[in-house]
């Protein structure tokens, strides 16, 4: 027996085993088919590349998607996957290897990750967030994904309702647009790698500190870690600074630590091996 792992990201599909649900051998790495039915031609087609008929016990994965009300098909994401919105991926999943499925968006997962293997480990309430294409986070409560009726989505607070502070990025003034690596591509038509001007990134800093003290304002952590793609363009220190200045009016003595999250690409396959700790080896 053995349990399958996978994570389905906006440009790469990643999909490794676990026999003892501790550790996972390296991963399979191949770019995300467009096509749905491809995306689960692969899973199947690298499954007997890496153990052959062996039988699976559980296949966990993370996505990065929304999922539905009742987890059993996707209904939003990057252009990438469009065309495996609204299929029945779990079902799919489910008949093809014969056994229990698990599967949850990226951000979830990587709060998972961050607090079994990660710098979130030993906390009672820690909050992983994540600032690449777009912008995501779950809040992990005694080592679980914290109860919620619609997921969590902190890229969607509004941190400017009236678009005064970075005029024409956003009509609403969500987090989101001022961070997220869609949106600098858009309002500035470079890629976030390709800007290297520090006031700029001083400024996405800015908001993100904004988000942050949002954040623990509401969901109370001890701990929050950051992770994603944008995050290698953001001075930390100078993130952490401003994240203090305003969260010191609210919390003057006492305020969260703050980490940069660990595991980069294979954090949801991280997420996937804690998510079997803590459901299966118990």
């Amino acid at each position: 027996y053995m349990y399958l792992l996978f994570d389905i990201g906006g440009s790469k599909m990643r999909i490794t085993f676990s026999r003892d649900g501790e550790s996972f051998e390296k991963p399979f790495i191949i770019e995300t088919p467009m096509e749905y039915n491809e995306g689960i031609q692969a899973l199947r087609d690298i499954k007997l590349k890496l153990v052959g008929e062996e039988k699976i016990k559980m296949v966990v994965g993370s996505i990065a998607a929304s999922f539905s009300a009742d987890a059993n098909r996707l209904i939003g994401g990057g252009a990438q996957i469009k065309n495996w919105l609204e299929k029945p991926i779990k079902q799919d999943i489910k008949q093809s290897f014969n056994c229990p499925v698990y599967m949850t968006n990226d951000s979830m997962m990587g709060a998972l990750a961050q607090s079994h293997f990660g710098p979130a480990q030993g906390y009672k309430i820690s909050v992983y967030l994540t600032v690449s294409t777009g912008v995501g986070g779950a809040i992990i409560v005694d080592g679980k994904i914290d109860d919620n009726t619609f997921g969590f989505e902190p890229g969607w607070q509004i941190i400017d309702a009236g678009g005064a502070l970075c005029k024409g990025w956003s009509k609403k003034g969500y987090l989101m647009d001022y961070i997220s690596g869609i949106s600098i591509k858009q309002n500035t038509g470079k890629k976030p790698e390709d800007i290297h001007d520090s006031a700029f990134w001083e400024s996405r800093a800015n908001f993100l500190a904004m988000g942050l003290h949002n954040v623990t304002t509401i969901w109370s952590p001890s701990i929050i870690t950051i992770g994603g793609g944008i995050m290698r363009s953001i001075d930390f220190k100078y993130l952490e600074k401003k994240y203090r200045e305003e969260l010191s009016v609210v919390f003057p003595i006492e305020q969260p630590i703050l980490k940069q999250a660990e595991f980069g690409d294979e954090m949801g396959l991280y997420g996937a091996l804690a998510y079997i700790k803590i459901h299966h080896l118990g």
